[in-house]
């Protein structure tokens, strides 16, 4: 994700909605992403539609040839697996909570430096930590912010949105504006480089790396990192990937595919 660019060639906006809301909506968000307005999916010739639809704001796949579209990302906080993380998994217990430093009583401020679709920070908010969120890919941020307004709406994660998680869009992941503040942990998330054997290989994954790339400027998140992070910073990394940087970690916890590696502030 080293580049915030979006090639106009992947993407366009459209609505399979035919009503002037949201055919307006959809050619407002592409002046807004500087990508191409279709009124119709059908006319797109692009890989992928960014498209409202009757569920929200979908990142479609198009297929030019057979005219077909299916549904690749969306950002739903009410059901599927973030509804189910909510209501089945909301414990401390779960090495992300760990990782960040949650304990019986602790909620730590967190600042989630790489939010993507925002499933992590909406685990951490869900067991009450405030989160402050940083994405800077125009197409994840606008699924984002789709995703947030429609949790608004809904009693049963209005109050985890609304009091809890604060999105910032930056063209860098740790702003100046942010260097005025400090927050207990720094979570990282970066791409990591194709890996045959992990996670990465999961089609969402895939769809998200043709869109923003690898992190290749990751190598620079922990010294930003380093001047927010009042206690600690932790990297998700594929299990069996080597570190982030050549700091000292300070311990690991590791999952079945994934590993958190924590950097505890001295």
């Amino acid at each position: 994700m080293s580049q915030s660019t979006i090639s106009p060639l992947k993407v366009s906006v459209s609505s399979t909605i035919k009503s002037t809301t949201f055919l307006q909506k959809a050619e407002i968000l592409s002046i807004k992403l500087q990508l191409a307005y279709c009124p119709s999916p059908a006319d797109a010739l692009t890989e992928f539609i960014l498209c409202y639809t009757e569920n929200g704001l979908e990142l479609l796949s198009h297929n030019t040839a057979k005219n077909k579209s299916n549904s690749l990302l969306f950002v739903d906080f009410v059901h599927g697996k973030n509804g189910y993380r909510r209501i089945q998994d909301a414990t401390i217990k779960q090495p992300l909570a760990k990782a960040v430093g949650i304990k019986p009583g602790i909620r730590p401020t967190v600042f989630d430096a790489t939010a993507g679709l925002g499933g992590d920070a909406f685990v951490l908010a869900t067991l009450g930590c405030h989160v402050t969120m940083c994405e800077r890919n125009r197409v994840m941020v606008a699924l984002l912010e789709d995703g947030l307004e429609r949790a608004l709406l809904n009693p049963a994660t209005r109050k985890i949105t609304q009091n809890y998680m604060k999105f910032v869009m930056s063209s860098s992941l740790l702003e100046k504006d942010n260097e005025s503040q400090s927050f207990d942990s720094v979570y990282l998330d970066p791409m990591y480089p194709h890996d045959t054997g992990s996670a990465l290989n999961k089609m969402s994954m895939r769809v998200i790396r043709s869109l923003v790339g690898d992190d290749t400027d990751s190598w620079q998140l922990m010294a930003q990192a380093r001047g927010i992070a009042k206690k600690r910073i932790v990297v998700k990394r594929p299990r069996r990937a080597p570190p982030l940087t050549d700091d000292k970690i300070s311990y690991q916890i590791k999952m079945k595919s994934s590993r958190f590696d924590i950097y505890i502030i001295s």
